[in-house]
């Protein structure tokens, strides 16, 4: 009997132990998270029902965070083009991309960096003989957010 525990015990010490070696990569979280920032920014913009002025450089960042994202994650985004813009229809559709996405880096946030990604995306670009650079992204870090606990 006490062999018997003295294996679980082990057991479940080495599943436990197994799980606390995830390594994120901050730099490669900052990056990722800035471009759902930018998708989101982009995709704001038509929760209105006024007109909406494209800004050349918002398009193109835009363009440049799905681009590189789809060859990453093999996201479908869920928007249409329209006179080489991109339109979101709905605000749902945003959503559930910015979702999506989150439970893509959740699920895979473990080891990955930057050079990998870029790793990954060119590998893909290769593979479909098209060339999509990584995004310039701002030089500025994404706002840190404080979190309140509750008492």
């Amino acid at each position: 009997m006490k062999i018997r525990i003295l294996i679980i015990t082990i057991g479940l010490f080495s599943i436990i132990s197994c799980n606390n070696h995830c390594v994120i990569d901050k730099d490669f979280k900052d990056v990722y998270f800035r471009m759902l920032d930018t998708i989101t920014s982009y995709g704001k913009q038509f929760d209105t029902d006024g007109w909406v002025l494209f800004e050349d450089e918002k398009c193109r960042n835009f363009s440049e965070c799905t681009d590189y994202l789809t060859y990453l994650t093999n996201h479908e985004f869920r928007f249409f083009i329209l006179e080489s813009q991109a339109i979101y229809e709905k605000q749902s559709d945003l959503k559930a991309n910015i979702k999506e996405l989150k439970k893509w880096y959740n699920t895979n946030k473990c080891g990955m960096t930057i050079e990998k990604a870029d790793s990954l995306v060119k590998a893909e670009n290769e593979r479909l003989s098209i060339k999509i650079p990584p995004p310039k992204m701002p030089l500025q870090p994404r706002p840190k957010v404080k979190k309140t606990v509750k008492q």
